[in-house]
């Protein structure tokens, strides 16, 4: 919306491109989570998502000033992603290596490690990170 405070834009291309921005960041984000749990690298996507926080956060809310482009949208979503992520890195860290190996042992399938092990992990850190994606689609 800060395009259309500021007479960049209507509303109605304000709120086409708040709508990208919270699409492109949450898919983008459950993609790149899902690939850090299957890779094992939950140590590195911590670190990397505290190092790239606020560099990428200054970067997608200051885009529209300097960028005027279709894929604007597209951009600030993607730069959004060490923000979405940080949350949901912080309980995947504190995880034991054998966690869910124990879970496959013990006859838990996809769907049983699923409900009964990420989405109670999980829970919390994906409310956050939907707020904030909001949150921030709606500001931009």
């Amino acid at each position: 919306m800060i395009p259309y405070y500021w007479g960049l834009a209507d509303a109605h291309t304000a709120c086409l491109h708040g709508l990208l921005i919270l699409t492109t960041s949450l898919v983008a984000t459950a993609l790149l989570l899902g690939l850090g749990i299957l890779m094992r690298v939950e140590q590195w996507l911590y670190a990397a998502t505290l190092f790239l926080l606020l560099p990428c956060t200054i970067l997608s809310v200051a885009l529209p000033f300097f960028l005027h482009a279709q894929t604007t949208p597209f951009l600030q979503g993607l730069f959004l992603l060490p923000l979405l992520l940080f949350p949901l890195s912080l309980p995947i860290r504190t995880l034991q290596q054998g966690w869910s190996a124990t879970a496959r042992e013990l006859g838990a399938g996809r769907q049983a490690r699923l409900r009964f092990f990420w989405l109670p992990l999980l829970k919390n850190a994906a409310c956050q990170s939907l707020f904030l994606s909001l949150l921030f689609s709606i500001v931009q």
